[in-house]
C-alpha cells in the first residue's frame, strides 16, 4: 500500500504500527505540470489517523483512513500546531503560535510542564500573556530556551508580573533563552517586571536580555527579574534599558530572603524618577539587595540616574545593601547620579540597621562614574571598596579574582580590553 503526501519531513509512522516507515521522495506529471510528492510503504487494514517526523514531530491527518493493499491514497495533514508532547509533561515547540499554545496549556493549570525550545521564536506584533500570571499560579517546570532566541516579545497593561513569566515559583527553572527587542511595561502599582520573569522564587540561569530592549513599571523593575525571592541568577546579562520609580537595577529589582547572583553583568541603563517623599533605590546590578543575599561577580556599565523629591539610595553595583554581601563586583563606564548623600560608585548604602554592623562588601570596585566614594550612607563596609583612578583595571581584576577565589567561585574576571570581563573555569 501506498500513502502519498507533501509533508517533507524525514519520517513517517502509522498510529497503530509500531515500526518507523521511510518517506521516499516522488516526482511526476499531471496535466503537463511537474508534481513533486512524498511516498511511503504502509500495512494494509491498520487505521491511519497521524505522521509523525522526526521522532517527535506529529500532524494529524485531517481525516484517518485504513489503507487497502495496492491502492493509492492521497492525504491532506492538518496545520502544523507549533509544538509537540509525550503525554508526560514534556512540550518541545517550533514556532510562536506553539509557545503562545503552550503557554496557555501551562496557564491552565498545567504549570509544571517542562517546555524545550528548538527553534528561534518570533513573537513580534503578538501580545504576550506571560506564563504564570499570579500568585497562585506560578511557573514550577523546566524551561530550556536550547540557545535559541525570542524576538519581540512584548507585554503591555496592568499586569502585575510581566515578563517571558510571571510568576516563577519555587523549583522553577528558566535557563538558556535570548530575548532581543523585549517591550515590558506594567502600571501596576505593585508589579514587578523584568525580561525574564516579573517575581521568582526560583532559578533563572545562561539568560540574557538584548538588542533594542525597555523593560519599565512601577514597582520593582529589573532587567532579567523584577523581584527574586531565593532561588538564583547565575551566567545571566542583561542591555536593557531600564526604568521604574520605586526600585529597580540593570539585573533586578529586588533580591530578598538569601537570594545569589552569581557571574552576571548589565549594560543597560538604570532610572528611577518618583515625585513622592519616601525611600527609592536605583542600582546597576540590584536595585536593592535584601538580607542574606549575594552579589558575586557581577558588573554594571550602564548610567544609574535616581531622582524625587523623596531619598533615592543610587549605586553604581546597587542601591542599598541591605545586610547582604558583595563580593568582587564592579561599576565602571556610565555615570552614578543620585541624592546627595545617598550616592556611591558602588552602592548608595550599606544599611545596618539596628545592626552595629552592616552588609559585607569585599573587593568591589568603582571607576569613571563620576562618584568620590564608595558607599552612600551606612559606610560601613567602605574599605572593601576601591575607586580606580587610573584606567588600569588589572590591579583590580587581580584582587577581584584572589577574592573569588578565596570564596570557591568558578568564576573570574579577564582583561582582554579596557575592562574585566567574566569567563567560567
Amino acid at each position: 500500500t501506498y500513502t502519498r503526501c507533501t509533508y517533507e519531513k524525514g519520517e513517517v509512522v502509522q498510529g497503530s504500527q509500531e515500526d518507523w516507515i521511510e518517506m521516499m521522495k516522488c516526482e511526476y506529471t499531471e496535466n503537463g505540470n511537474a508534481i513533486t510528492c512524498w511516498e511511503a510503504n504502509v500495512v494494509p487494514g491498520y487505521e491511519i489517523t497521524k505522521l509523525r517526523a522526526n521522532g517527535t514531530e506529529e500532524r494529524n491527518l485531517s481525516a484517518a483512513i485504513t489503507p487497502e493493499a495496492g491502492k493509492f491514497y492521497d492525504i491532506t495533514l492538518d496545520k502544523d500546531k507549533g509544538y509537540t508532547d509525550d503525554g508526560q509533561g514534556n512540550y518541545i515547540v517550533t514556532t510562536a503560535e506553539g509557545l503562545k499554545a503552550v503557554a496557555d496549556i501551562a496557564n491552565n493549570g498545567n504549570l509544571g510542564i517542562n517546555i524545550t525550545l528548538t527553534e528561534n521564536i518570533n513573537l513580534t506584533d503578538m501580545e504576550w500573556t506571560p506564563i504564570g500570571t499570579n500568585y497562585n499560579n506560578a511557573y514550577t517546570g523546566i524551561f530550556d530556551g536550547n540557545g535559541k532566541t525570542i524576538t519581540g516579545l512584548t507585554v503591555t497593561g496592568s499586569d502585575q508580573y510581566a515578563g517571558l513569566f510571571g510568576r516563577i515559583g519555587s523549583g522553577g527553572t528558566v535557563k538558556n533563552v535570548v530575548l532581543e527587542g523585549v517591550q515590558i511595561t506594567s502600571d501596576n502599582s505593585l508589579g514587578s517586571v523584568g525580561g525574564v520573569a516579573g517575581y521568582s522564587y526560583g532559578n533563572i540561569e545562561y539568560c540574557s536580555v538584548s538588542g533594542s530592549v525597555s523593560v519599565s513599571g512601577i514597582s520593582d523593575v529589573g532587567g532579567v527579574v523584577g523581584y527574586q525571592v531565593g532561588g538564583s541568577i547565575t551566567g545571566c546579562s542583561s542591555s536593557a534599558t531600564v526604568k521604574g520609580t520605586q526600585r529597580a537595577g540593570g539585573m533586578a529589582g529586588v533580591t530578598n530572603s538569601g537570594a545569589s547572583l552569581t557571574g552576571c553583568y548589565a549594560t543597560g541603563d538604570v532610572t528611577v524618577e518618583n515625585d513622592g517623599t519616601d525611600t527609592y533605590f536605583a542600582g546597576g546590578v540590584v536595585g536593592s539587595n535584601g538580607s542574606s543575599c549575594t552579589l558575586k561577580a557581577c558588573y554594571a556599565w550602564g548610567s544609574v540616574t535616581g531622582s524625587g523629591s523623596g531619598t533615592v539610595y543610587t549605586g553604581g553595583v546597587t542601591g542599598s545593601n541591605d545586610l547582604g554581601t558583595l563580593t568582587a563586583c564592579y561599576h565602571a563606564k556610565g555615570t552614578v547620579k543620585g541624592s546627595d548623600g545617598a550616592t556611591g560608585g558602588v552602592a548608595g548604602r550599606n544599611y545596618k540597621g539596628l545592626m552595629p554592623y552592616g552588609g559585607i562588601i569585599t573587593a568591589c570596585y568603582w571607576g569613571g562614574n563620576g562618584q568620590e566614594q564608595g558607599i552612600g550612607e551606612d559606610q560601613v563596609g567602605t574599605g572593601g571598596t576601591t575607586m580606580v583612578t587610573d584606567s588600569n583595571w588589572s590591579g583590580a581584576k587581580d584582587a577581584m579574582n584572589d577574592a573569588l577565589q578565596s570564596a570557591g567561585s568558578e568564576w573570574q574576571y579577564e582583561l582582554t580590553g579596557a575592562l574585566p570581563t567574566l569567563k567560567k573555569q
